[in-house]
């Protein structure tokens, strides 16, 4: 019951901070700050929560207001999908990087070492551009087609903006993970494993790995805002027909509650799940 009341706590927190958040296009009034305006911005955005059927969008192609919840879910879909998709992959190759770099002898780690670091220093802008000019190169080269370079309002573009924010996302968690395969090592744990006749790559999936998914998961959870905000910059920039792009467009205020909330709730919804299912073994040490 402590862990429950402690999340309900944390969502009604969050309630009001999201509320904070997206009546801050009221605060500034003229390039001055206005705190008067601001709190009368709350204020609507509190009672707008009470008629969320009523906020409508400026549709361009049907060139009139249309209501805005419908509207939200075949955007949501798409930055689901590309997001869903990228971060399974991004996570599958990270954990078999971390196990090759785990098998790795001295010089072999320094290799894969040098390289991450060096790939992590690429700004995400590069990889976008770099994703849309081998498809590019590819079409003149092949004649293949079949790779969207962008999107459009009645077209939907996935290949691209998958890779792209699971290349960003991947040598993010490689840091991550090598820095933690160091510190595990160090642990005796692993040396009584060793000694016991454990294969390496025993010790690595069932002694290892289970040791640091759970601090794997919150460092996830701690920088999901960067995650997301590159997930803004692809949508924007492959001109995906997504959440984050339809933000963009619509800055509106009671536009910007909706968004923050379709965002925010399923998060919570999967941090109050895996923190009651993981064991709490998992979580000793931490």
């Amino acid at each position: 019951m402590t862990y429950f009341a402690r999340k309900s706590v944390h969502l009604i927190i969050a309630f009001f901070i999201l509320i904070a958040i997206s009546a801050l296009p009221s605060l500034v009034v003229q390039t001055d700050f206005n705190l008067t305006n601001y709190w009368n911005g709350i204020q609507q955005q509190m009672d707008q929560l009470q008629k969320l059927e009523d906020i409508t969008y400026y549709n361009i192609t049907a060139q009139r207001y249309l209501p805005l919840l419908p509207a939200l879910g075949p955007l949501v879909k798409e930055s689901v999908i590309i997001f869903t998709t990228a971060l399974a992959v991004s996570t599958s190759l990270g954990l078999m990087y971390a196990y090759l770099y785990y098998r790795s002898g001295r010089r072999v780690r320094t290799v894969l070492h040098q390289t991450s670091q060096t790939l992590e220093m690429v700004p995400d802008l590069f990889w976008l551009i770099f994703s849309q000019f081998l498809a590019i190169t590819i079409h003149k080269s092949t004649g293949f087609d079949r790779i969207e370079v962008a999107g459009g309002f009645a077209e939907y573009i996935r290949f691209l903006p998958i890779v792209t924010l699971t290349l960003t996302t991947l040598f993010f968690f490689i840091k991550w993970l090598t820095i933690h395969i160091h510190e595990q090592e160090a642990i005796p744990y692993l040396e009584l494993a060793q000694a016991k006749g454990i294969r390496p790559s025993g010790l690595f999936w069932k002694h290892l790995l289970p040791n640091i998914i759970y601090r794997f998961y919150l460092f996830f959870r701690s920088n999901i805002i960067t995650i997301l905000s590159t997930l803004l910059i692809v949508e924007y920039l492959f001109n995906v027909q997504g959440l984050f792009r339809f933000a963009v467009y619509n800055p509106q205020m009671e536009i910007l509650l909706v968004i923050l909330f379709v965002i925010y709730i399923p998060i919570f919804l999967l941090d109050l799940l895996i923190e009651w299912i993981i064991p709490n073994a998992w979580k000793g040490g931490i």
